[in-house]
């Protein structure tokens, strides 16, 4: 009984911070969309391109800020083990990949995740 009280008497002050501690803000999920590349857009395989989204309707507190952005063939994810980018701030609205070697194709599009996942336009790749 009495290591059941010291106990008691240790754990207490530590619950009241934990319970006293500010609440989280709220925080909502995101999808941004994606602006290049956009329909008609022609990528070659290897070549460097600035994958782009609007952050103009997130929202104050977004629930994941982390992107990762993957290529998207035929409306199936190419490699999600291998995404194009990956641990990235969300907000940055803008990220630079290298297009991997693919088979050649009009069937692509870029999938931004941040909390959520948003495809942008079909476009081609170039071998």
């Amino acid at each position: 009984m009495h290591f059941t009280s010291l106990l008691l008497l240790l754990i207490l002050p530590f619950l009241s911070l934990v319970f006293s501690a500010p609440t989280p803000a709220i925080r909502d999920v995101f999808s941004p969309p994606v602006t290049y590349p956009h329909k008609g857009t022609v990528w070659k395989v290897g070549k460097r391109y600035t994958v782009t989204w609007d952050m103009a309707g997130a929202p104050e507190h977004i629930t994941n800020n982390i992107g990762m952005i993957v290529l998207v063939k035929d409306g199936r994810m190419v490699d999600l083990d291998h995404p194009l980018a990956n641990n990235f701030p969300i907000n940055c609205s803008h990220y630079e990949i290298t297009v991997p070697k693919v088979k050649a194709g009009h069937d692509y599009q870029i999938l931004v995740f941040g909390d959520s996942g948003n495809t942008g336009d079909v476009f081609s790749i170039e071998e």
